[in-house]
């Protein structure tokens, strides 16, 4: 098995050419026969300087951005655009990937190209649209310095998920923590190592999400799978040796360890056991960053993707390079509290248990290199330490 570290090369070092140089991307092999598409690429379309790119941009008026669903990424995504940028107003659909994407194909195969940007989790982008031949590659389209140079991000690098580096760019990245305890039986400060876990004075006290269904946890799964000094004999001493407690009730999780039913939670998954802890409940987590092992980030709902033959293509650079500038980035954390990549602006509105540390071992769980990594191995060794424990 092999470490899980990955240093991502960078991306761009400087500000890209002209946009007008870039080749105009294949129409998708998913259109409709006939389906009549724009004449021209919006890359090929785009004005070289920033001021024209602006001016034309106002002249379309809109852009159409697909995002996630709830109305925090509205308010992320929507108003602080619209007032740094009077004229250009922003046509937001927010939907689950799991709708957002077969929707976009659908509609390209009838001709139809309405999305200028998505916003979302890198899954669709790069298992679904990226295949499809939809996307377009990013860099001609960042035209600001402030985006492109690279000392302005974490660990000094544009975080690509796509394998090619050119389509998929995460903003967001947060340490998803594994661990949750009752603090009235357990410190959460005496962990670390993920191994602590499994003391024996822990036996019948762990709790955990069945991650072998689907929802949350693939990630988390992966990096406990992939990371050398975990992997298999972990996972096989948890599920087999610890008498723990499967549940698929996450909320319900949450309530057996705030009343003392058992001492710790491990794969929480959700928003549970946080919302728990506002409300003044005995949870606490235990912080991954701190433990040997590494921790490791998703960027959930955090990434963005460029469509081919976009309608509104100069509205689409002026929003592409305010989400990534420091005015976009401030008002996703403002409006989700959620850690975004860059780390010249404040994180006052981010649990630092979910910011990065500058250095470490870091498993970006949303790289589509561990996406695809299948879990079918690992449901099977949970399920064969679960018959074993019978």
């Amino acid at each position: 098995m092999t470490t899980f570290i990955r240093w991502l090369p960078i991306a761009l070092a400087a500000v890209l050419p002209a946009c007008g140089s870039a080749a105009a991307p294949a129409a998708p092999p998913s259109a409709a026969a006939g389906a009549p598409a724009p004449s021209t690429s919006a890359a090929a379309a785009a004005p070289t300087k920033w001021e024209d790119v602006l001016a034309a941009a106002k002249k379309e008026g809109q852009v159409a951005v697909y995002g996630p669903p709830g109305a925090n990424y509205r308010q992320a995504l929507v108003e602080p655009f619209e007032s740094a940028n009077p004229g250009i107003k922003v046509n937001f659909t927010g939907a689950t990937g799991s709708d957002i994407g077969p929707r976009m194909l659908s509609e390209r195969q009838a001709g139809k190209y309405l999305a200028d940007l998505h916003i979302g989790g890198t899954t669709t982008m790069t298992d679904l649209l990226k295949p499809a031949n939809a996307l377009d590659p990013l860099a001609p389209l960042l035209l600001r310095p402030e985006v492109t140079d690279p000392s302005k991000w974490y660990q000094n690098k544009l975080w690509w998920a796509d394998v090619e580096q050119k389509y998929v760019l995460m903003f967001e990245g947060g340490v998803s923590q594994l661990i949750v305890v009752n603090k009235t039986q357990v410190d959460p400060n005496s962990f670390s190592s993920y191994w602590d876990v499994l003391d024996a004075k822990y036996r019948g006290k762990i709790v955990a999400s069945d991650i072998r269904k689907p929802g949350p946890g693939g990630g988390q799964s992966r990096f406990v799978w992939l990371t050398e000094e975990l992997g298999k004999p972990f996972l096989q001493k948890l599920f087999g040796e610890m008498s723990i407690t499967l549940s698929e009730d996450r909320r319900q999780m949450t309530d057996w360890l705030a009343q003392g039913r058992y001492a710790i939670n491990f794969f929480p998954g959700g928003d549970e056991p946080r919302e728990g802890i506002k409300q003044g409940l005995p949870l606490a987590f235990v912080d991954d960053r701190k433990l040997k092992e590494g921790f490791p980030m998703s960027a959930a709902f955090g990434a963005v993707v460029a469509p081919t033959n976009r309608p509104h293509p100069n509205a689409a650079i002026v929003y592409l390079n305010w989400l990534l500038g420091p005015q976009g980035q401030q008002a996703w954390q403002k409006a989700l509290t959620n850690n975004s990549l860059r780390t010249d602006i404040p994180k006052d509105a981010v649990d630092p248990l979910y910011t990065p540390p500058a250095s470490g071992k870091v498993f970006f769980a949303s790289l589509e290199e561990y996406s695809k990594v299948e879990l079918g191995p690992i449901r099977d060794t949970i399920s064969q330490a679960l018959e074993k424990k019978q």
